[in-house]
């Protein structure tokens, strides 16, 4: 585990203990490389007087490592070029998520944050058109093969894969709300988000959430979905939205009481302030420290993390915060979902 104020330094681009030797950078080499934090950290001492005291062996180390994740970046950032223009020539509006939206907002350049997939959403109701789009595109979806029109209205998203290569895939997920829980799917207005995007500079037709957005979606990601693993590199990504000087508090925390994700954004604001040293201004943590969430968000905790017995859990908790009618409308949803679960397996499985 990174000390706080040694990862920090290293963070802001500075190197806080000269002394390390040879033997103690590869450890550290070691931990940035399994939070996926070297190509950042690259970027940042590389534009720091820092890099000249950094011996040869950790410059060249960093560099290559930054290298192969820009090759990487570079191939991701063509194949998303070619998915967001098929899905404009079908008049899909798109909007871009998690690291494809982060990398080319907060930070430097989409080669500084490392993404495995693209994350993309799009309007409910383009769902169908959007994934014939990408079939046609040559991929395959893993998802929502059987009776897709119901199946959407308690599931937030669709996976498609296609081969880059003989061992990598290209993945894609399309979401239609900011959530894979039923009771943020009713809850958040999705019109909210798309009214306050914008366009990006360097992708014609895709948008971009405005950094309120961005901010509580990443905060609510980690507390709903990996409560268990708040993983550096998503916690890097709330330090960055934090330093910007275009947040809208304002807007973040009154979004965070109409969505009840005041729990989220608290917590996981302090627990990236606490690993990472973010700077916040007292007026922001007087804020924090008074913002009383709902009930409900607590039984939301961590309930979409993938451990044993998910599934019943979140049946549980959907079905305590919904009304009456909902709760019809979401048992008619679980019995459809297991219905076609088996047999989209199989469906999967034989291509």
């Amino acid at each position: 585990m990174f000390d706080t104020t040694f990862l920090a330094g290293l963070l802001d681009g500075a190197c806080p203990n000269a002394t390390l030797s040879l033997v103690d950078w590869e450890i550290v080499l070691a931990e940035l490389r399994a939070e996926r934090l070297t190509p950042f950290v690259y970027a940042q001492l590389r534009r720091s007087p820092a890099w000249r005291d950094l011996p040869p062996a950790v410059q060249r180390a960093l560099s290559e490592d930054f290298q192969t994740h820009s090759l990487r970046t570079f191939e991701m950032e063509t194949e998303l070029a070619g998915v967001l223009a098929a899905l404009h020539a079908d008049g899909v509006p798109v909007l871009l998520l998690k690291g494809a939206a982060l990398g080319r907002s907060v930070y430097g350049s989409p080669a500084e944050r490392p993404k495995s997939d693209v994350d993309l959403l799009i309007p409910a109701g383009d769902q169908a058109r959007a994934c014939q789009a990408l079939v046609q595109r040559g991929y395959q979806a893993q998802r929502l093969l059987l009776l897709a029109r119901w199946q959407t209205r308690y599931r937030s998203q669709q996976r498609l894969v296609r081969p880059a290569s003989a061992e990598r895939w290209f993945v894609v997920e399309l979401h239609w709300s900011l959530f894979e829980l039923p009771y943020y799917i009713d809850l958040i207005p999705m019109s909210e988000i798309w009214q306050t995007a914008t366009a990006t500079a360097d992708l014609p037709g895709a948008l971009l959430p405005d950094p309120a957005t961005l901010l509580l979606h990443s905060c609510a990601h980690l507390a709903l979905h990996h409560s268990q693993d708040m993983r550096l590199l998503w916690l890097l990504d709330v330090d960055r939205l934090l330093r910007q000087d275009s947040l809208d508090w304002d807007a973040v925390l009154a979004r965070a009481a109409r969505w009840h994700l005041r729990l989220a954004l608290r917590h996981v604001v302090q627990q990236t302030q606490a690993r990472l040293g973010t700077p916040l201004s007292a007026a922001v943590q007087a804020a924090l420290d008074t913002l009383a969430p709902a009930p409900v968000e607590q039984a939301m905790w961590g309930l979409g993390d993938d451990r044993p017995g998910r599934r019943w859990r979140r049946v549980r908790a959907s079905w305590a915060a919904m009304s009456g009618r909902q709760r019809w409308r979401y048992a008619g949803w679980l019995g459809v979902s297991m219905l076609v679960a088996y047999p989209e397996t199989l469906l999967v499985s034989r291509r």
